[in-house]
C-alpha cells in the first residue's frame, strides 16, 4: 500500500536550485552593505571552499554548513568577519532567487494530496532555502515534512536521512516512493530501506560539474521518467495493483 511520496528538491520539484556564482555575489553584496572588506579574491576562495566541502561530504555523507564554508573562504581571502555578518549573508541566500520551480510541481502535489497521500522533501544542501522557496511558490501547504541535510547532519545516499522523513510521516519504507534525479545519490539509500524509487532522466544542471562518487554495484531505480507529471500514472498503477491484490 502506497501511503507517501517523497521528493528530492533540485532537479525534481525545481528545475534548478543551486547557483554558486549567484550565492557568491549575494555574500559579497551583504559584506559590502555592512561595511566589511574581505579582499578581492573572496570569489575564488568561496568557489574553492565549496569544491573542497563537496569533496569531503561525498566521502563522509556528513553535511557541512554554509556558515562554515563562508568562514573558510573569508579566512583564506585574508579577511575577518563577525559570525553575525556571515549569518546575515546566509539568510539572504535562503531567499534563493536563483531557484526555479517546475511548472508541473503544483499539479503533481495537488493530485497526490487529493489521492490521500502524504508528501515530503528529502534534500542535500549546506543551507536550507527549501522552506522559503516552497512557501513563496505556494507549494509548502502540500508538503508534510521537509528534511534537509544541513539540519539533520546526514546526506543522501545515507539511509538515515530518508528514515528521518519516513518516521516524521509515520510510514514504513515499503509504503513510500522516493523521486530523485541523481542515480548515485537518490537511489541507493532509498532502495536499501525498501522504498520504491523513481528517477528523473535528466538531472539538475549543477550535476554536470560536480564529481560524483562511483558505485561499485550501481543500484537501478524502479522507474525512470522524463517529466515529473509522469509520476501520477506510476502512483495510480501502484495503488491500483495493491487494490487488486487485496
Amino acid at each position: 500500500m502506497i501511503r507517501a511520496v517523497l521528493f528530492d528538491f533540485g532537479g525534481v520539484l525545481t528545475e534548478t536550485c543551486w547557483d554558486r556564482d549567484y550565492m557568491a555575489r549575494i555574500v559579497e553584496q551583504t559584506f559590502q552593505e555592512l561595511g566589511v572588506c574581505i579582499g578581492k579574491n573572496f570569489y575564488d576562495e568561496f568557489m574553492r571552499a565549496l569544491d573542497e566541502a563537496w569533496a569531503r561530504v561525498v566521502k563522509t555523507l556528513i553535511e557541512e554548513r554554509m556558515e562554515d564554508i563562508i568562514l573558510d573562504a573569508v579566512t583564506r581571502a585574508g579577511g575577518r568577519v563577525d559570525i553575525g555578518v556571515i549569518r546575515a549573508a546566509v539568510e539572504r541566500i535562503k531567499d534563493a532567487p536563483f531557484c526555479k520551480v517546475r511548472k508541473e510541481s503544483k499539479k503533481v502535489l495537488e493530485t497526490l494530496r487529493d489521492l490521500g497521500l502524504k508528501t515530503g522533501v528529502v534534500s542535500n544542501s549546506p543551507v536550507n532555502f527549501h522552506e522559503n522557496v516552497l512557501s513563496r511558490s505556494g507549494l509548502r501547504k502540500y508538503i508534510d515534512v521537509v528534511v534537509v541535510s544541513c539540519d539533520v547532519g546526514y546526506r543522501k545516499p545515507d539511509p538515515r536521512i530518508f528514515k528521518i522523513a519516513l518516521e516524521a510521516l509515520g510510514v514504513e519504507p515499503h509504503e513510500a516512493i522516493y523521486v530523485g534525479d541523481v542515480p548515485q545519490i537518490d537511489v541507493p539509500g532509498a532502495k536499501k530501506l525498501g522504498m520504491i524509487t523513481v528517477l528523473m532522466s535528466s538531472p539538475e544542471p549543477v550535476i554536470e560539474y560536480l564529481q560524483l562518487p562511483r558505485l561499485k554495484d550501481p543500484v537501478e531505480p524502479d522507474y525512470i521518467i522524463d517529466e515529473l507529471i509522469e509520476l501520477i500514472d506510476i502512483v495510480l498503477r501502484l495503488m491500483s495493483k495493491r487494490g487488486s491484490d487485496d
